[in-house]
């Protein structure tokens, strides 16, 4: 089957491609069966970046080592690496069974693993010594930033000092907590732009999703960062709607595409 496009000869919108550290898209498999998976790569594998399985229930303790080894190959033969949610590192700290954790993620095929606190606490060094275990076990490390249920809003230095101790120990980008980020768009903030500015776009995933603001914050991000912003939490549905709205091709983004036209003359259509 040809790879080759429907319609090669319509200019596409400059976008970034596989791999890519810049536009990263991380896209959430919500429970979805091994057909579903299948049908996934069929649909939006080239858009995935990084497949995110945030069914945490299952994955500890409903669904077979089998069962997760083929979905994670399923993506891994389309090039996209694979990662649990951040809810089982974090069950896995409070049992005190981090080192075991990692050691299984990688042995059922995950190419990453999220090491977030956003629902416990944990001490600066076992931050660390968990971002240096999940990379000796041979896995790609997403560290999170901020709560899912902030109190006050995120401090930028604090959170950019944060980032910069978990890239320094071996994580390979920082993502920020979707509460926060629809906390600082309510605030009318600066904070992510700092932030962003501190760490490096190409370092920080920002979250969109889940959740009825998903488009409306993914259209802030895409206003205010451009095209390139690397999203995270984007349901395998909505992938190719995200993508669109990275191209301004989409109702959620006003057809951005077509701005660059209002009033002036297009090209004559030839009898």
């Amino acid at each position: 089957m040809s790879n080759a496009p429907a319609f090669p000869f319509l200019v596409c919108p400059e976008r970034s491609s596989k791999p890519r550290n810049s536009g990263v898209t991380v896209v959430s498999d919500r429970a979805q069966s091994l057909a579903q998976a299948r049908c996934f790569v069929e649909t939006i594998g080239d858009i995935v970046d990084h497949m995110k399985l945030p069914d945490h229930v299952g994955l500890m303790w409903r669904l077979s080592p089998d069962i997760i080894r083929q979905k994670n190959a399923i993506y891994s033969v389309a090039g996209i690496k694979t990662l649990p949610g951040g809810i089982p590192y974090e069950v896995a700290a409070v049992q005190g069974k981090v080192p075991e954790f990692m050691d299984r993620v990688a042995d059922l095929g995950f190419g990453g693993v999220e090491v977030s606190e956003d629902s416990i606490e944990q001490t600066p060094r076992d931050r660390i010594n968990a971002i240096g275990r999940g990379v000796k076990a041979g896995l790609t490390v997403f560290t999170e930033l901020g709560k899912k249920f902030p109190d006050q809003p995120l401090d930028a230095k604090d959170a950019a000092d944060m980032a910069k101790r978990d890239l320094d120990a071996g994580a390979h980008m920082v993502v920020l907590e979707k509460s926060d980020v629809a906390l600082i768009i309510r605030n009318g903030t600066k904070t992510l732009h700092d932030l962003m500015n501190a760490v490096g776009r190409e370092k920080l995933i920002v979250e969109c999703g889940p959740g009825a603001d998903r488009f409306e914050i993914a259209k802030w991000l895409i206003a205010e960062f451009g095209p390139e912003v690397n999203l995270e939490n984007i349901d395998a549905e909505d992938a190719h709607i995200v993508e669109a709205m990275r191209f301004g091709l989409n109702r959620a983004v006003d057809y951005r595409y077509f701005h660059h036209w209002h009033g002036k003359a297009l090209p004559a259509v030839p009898h």
